[in-house]
């Protein structure tokens, strides 16, 4: 054995503890930046004792989702690493069995395009893409500040607000629900559950019970309405994306009907979770520097394209993605073999001082910003577009709108996830 193998092997125990503790205790999450600092100094290639791999330097990161050596579905992770990590996770932070992960969502988890590797990946992604058009997102500018102001006005005449409640989570829920053509009398059926959908996106070991309860009432709630949608719009078409994700075809391959539903309810998860939580974890960091909130204020259209990235980057609320090595491979000098776990730190990688300097400080015109918040290669997120556009309205909106003396009106309260890094509430007062 090398002493460079040996070295590695020690840097990887002795930080097995804190990566435990870290992985176990919310309040530590909440804040992860530091550890996360340590791992991507001290060993940025991770190979804990419990068979996964963590990568936390940005060109490690990049290069592996542009890899198609890595692929998306846990069905090709080594079993017996999956039962490892399985029963160490239940003990730290407990996490659900895979007997108890099964429901109504993982009979549907199959069928979601975020968890396939081509050629499935590719014929799923070419389908959408087809219908989820640059020209559909665009036209929706108008009808998403007309939400905006929606949203805000019960507030601003009442004088605070549960942001998280009351319009970071419900803007983007109704602006992809206007987007598929669900009636507006039925939006609220997706604000409700929308959230829910999201404790599925962390790993399989570190799903709780309790969140895979509320992910499946979710789905079953989702899928049912969606079933009866689906048929009404199979036989009148409408000029909406769900008409034309039932009319989109590629080489004579279209989607079945659970793909179909898996994509809308990916849509709706997606699209919901990236822009309410930059929204709220931004809107935390602002209300308690006014000297940042007011260069935002200070931003012209262009300026909020370039404020938006840097917000994405700083406090993007999707902290890891998880890839199956589908064969041997090296990753910066080490060696990976098939099935082996790897987990992408986004979160890292987006603060790594050799690719942002000052990477904790929040500089709304940094350019450049490869940030990695929405993925990237085979996997890049199919709604960013929509993501940017919704996020460059309404943080214009609130820094605009809500008064110079917009304060906390008392502590915010986290979520729980690992995957997903967000806010439940934020109470909000002027």
């Amino acid at each position: 054995m090398s002493l460079g193998t040996i070295a590695s092997r020690a840097r990887a125990g002795a930080l097995t503890p804190p990566l435990v503790l870290f992985l176990g205790a919310p309040r530590l999450r909440r804040s992860p930046h530091r550890m996360l600092g340590v791992l991507r100094t001290i060993d940025p290639v991770h190979r804990s004792p419990l068979g996964l791999t963590l990568l936390t330097r940005h060109a490690d990161v990049s290069a592996t989702m542009r890899n198609p050596v890595f692929g998306s579905d846990e069905g090709k992770a080594d079993p017996d690493q999956l039962r490892v990590i399985d029963r160490v996770s239940r003990l730290v932070s407990r996490g659900a069995s895979d007997e108890e992960s099964k429901g109504e969502f993982h009979d549907l988890f199959t069928d979601l395009m975020l968890f396939r590797d081509p050629p499935d990946h590719t014929r799923l992604r070419a389908l959408v893409s087809k219908a989820f058009t640059p020209r559909r997102i665009q036209g929706l500018a108008g009808r998403v500040e007309e939400i905006v102001d929606e949203l805000l006005a019960p507030g601003l005449a009442r004088g605070g607000m549960d942001l998280m409640s009351e319009f970071a989570y419900p803007l983007p829920a109704r602006v992809i629900c206007e987007l598929l053509g669900i009636p507006p009398g039925d939006h609220g059926l997706f604000v409700r559950h929308a959230p829910a959908l999201a404790t599925r996106l962390d790993p399989s070991p570190m799903r709780t019970i309790e969140g895979l309860r509320r992910a499946d009432v979710a789905t079953a709630e989702l899928r049912g309405y969606l079933d009866g949608l689906i048929e009404v719009r199979r036989r009148a078409p409408r000029d909406d994306l769900l008409s034309a994700l039932i009319a989109a075809e590629d080489g004579g391959a279209s989607l079945d009907h659970g793909e179909l539903i898996a994509t809308v309810l990916l849509l709706v998860l997606a699209g919901h979770e990236t822009t309410a939580n930059v929204i709220g974890n931004a809107m935390q960091r602002l209300v308690r520097d006014r000297r940042l909130l007011d260069d935002l204020v200070a931003c012209n259209d262009g300026d909020m394209k370039s404020a938006v990235e840097e917000l994405l980057r700083l406090d993007g609320p999707v902290q890891m993605a998880e890839r199956i090595t589908l064969e041997p491979v090296d990753v910066a000098g080490h060696r990976l073999p098939a099935g082996n776990i790897v987990v992408l730190l986004l979160a890292a990688a987006n603060r790594d001082p050799e690719v942002f300097p000052g990477p904790h400080r929040m500089q709304l015109d940094r350019t450049p910003n490869p940030h990695l918040a929405f993925g990237g290669g085979a996997h890049f997120c199919i709604g960013a577009p929509l993501a940017r556009l919704e996020l460059r309205v309404a943080m214009r909106a609130l820094a605009h709108r809500l008064p110079p003396s917009v304060r906390l009106a008392g502590p915010p309260l986290h979520r729980r996830s690992f995957t997903i890094r967000g806010l439940e509430a934020l109470p909000l007062v002027w």
